[in-house]
C-alpha cells in the first residue's frame, strides 16, 4: 500500500479532477493521503476533505509565504482546527529565504506553531527553502521535547541532512526535489535510515514554486510512482520492502506509535 506524505488537495484546480484522484486511490493502491494547509483561508477545504475520506489525514498550518498576511488571532483559529481534528497535524509551517517576506517575521510565527504543536502534541510537517542554518537554530532551541517532525521534499545539504536525522527528523522526498540533481539527490536519499524515510508527490505542486500546468489525476499518480521507483533504486530494498517501511514509518510520525 503506498503513502502519500505531503500533498495539497485543495490546490488542484479542477475539484472533478480532486475527487477523481481520490476516486482512484484504491485500483493505484493508496491508502494514506496528507494533505497539508498553508493558511487560515484554505483549512476550511483541509478539513472537508478529511471528513469526507477517511484516507485523508488533515494537516493545518500557515506556510512562510503566508506569514505576513495573518490577523491578530490567527493562532486562536488554528487551535480551533486542531482541537476539533484530533488526529490532524500542523503543517505545511517553516522557513522560507526564496521570497521577499521578513525573516523574523517568518520565524514568529513558526515559533508560535511549534509551541502549539508541542503542546497539543501533534506532528509537524516543515517546508525550507535556503535557510537551513535559521531552521537548525531554531529547532535546537525550540522544538518541543518528543515532537515528531518531518521535512517536506529535503533539498538541504549532506550535513544538514545529518544534523536533522540527529534531531529526530523524518526526511521526506518528492519527485520534484529529486529530479533537479537526480544523482546528488538519490545520494541523499540512500543516506536516510530505511525507518526515517517518507515520500511524497507535493501535488499538484509538481514545478518550483506553482502548480503544475499538467494537475490532473494521471499525472498525479505518475508522479507517486516514480518517486517510489526512485527510492527503490536509492535504498536498494525491493518494492514491498520499501512500501511496508514506508507506511510504518509514516504511521509512526503521524501517531507516535510503530504500524502494527
Amino acid at each position: 500500500m503506498l503513502t502519500d506524505m505531503h500533498l495539497h488537495l485543495q490546490d488542484i484546480p479542477d475539484i472533478h479532477m480532486c475527487k477523481s484522484v481520490l476516486a482512484l486511490a484504491q485500483d493505484m493502491r493508496v491508502g494514506r493521503f496528507v494533505c497539508n494547509g498553508t493558511r487560515p483561508e484554505d483549512w476550511p477545504a483541509v478539513e472537508k476533505f478529511a471528513a469526507e475520506d477517511r484516507r485523508v489525514v488533515p494537516f493545518f498550518g500557515v506556510h512562510p509565504w503566508y506569514a505576513d498576511k495573518l490577523s491578530a488571532d490567527w493562532y486562536v483559529t488554528l487551535e480551533g482546527f486542531l482541537k476539533r481534528n484530533p488526529d490532524a497535524g500542523v503543517g505545511e509551517v517553516g522557513l522560507d529565504k526564496a521570497r521577499n517576506i521578513d525573516l523574523a517575521r517568518q520565524t514568529e510565527v513558526f515559533h508560535r506553531q511549534l509551541e502549539i504543536a508541542g503542546r497539543l502534541a501533534r506532528p509537524l510537517a516543515i517546508h525550507c527553502v535556503r535557510a537551513w542554518s535559521n531552521l537548525l537554530n531554531v529547532l535546537k532551541r525550540s522544538l518541543p521535547a518528543k515532537t515528531r517532525f518531518m521535512i517536506h521534499s529535503y533539498q538541504g545539504s549532506p550535513q544538514g541532512l545529518k544534523d536533522l536525522l540527529n534531531l529526530g527528523a523524518y526526511i521526506s522526498f518528492s519527485w520534484k526535489s529529486l529530479e533537479r540533481h537526480t544523482e546528488e539527490s538519490i545520494a541523499l536519499m540512500r543516506s536516510v535510515p530505511l525507518d526515517r524515510l517518507l515520500l511524497e508527490t507535493d501535488f499538484p505542486y509538481t514545478e518550483p514554486g506553482r502548480i503544475g500546468a499538467d494537475a490532473h489525476d494521471e499525472k498525479y499518480y505518475e508522479t507517486l510512482q516514480g518517486v517510489y521507483d526512485l527510492a527503490e533504486r536509492a535504498k536498494g530494498v525491493d518494492v514491498e520492502a520499501l512500501e511496508k517501511a514506508v507506511w510504518a514509518n509514516g504511521t509512526a510520525f503521524l501517531s507516535g506509535a510503530p504500524a502494527r
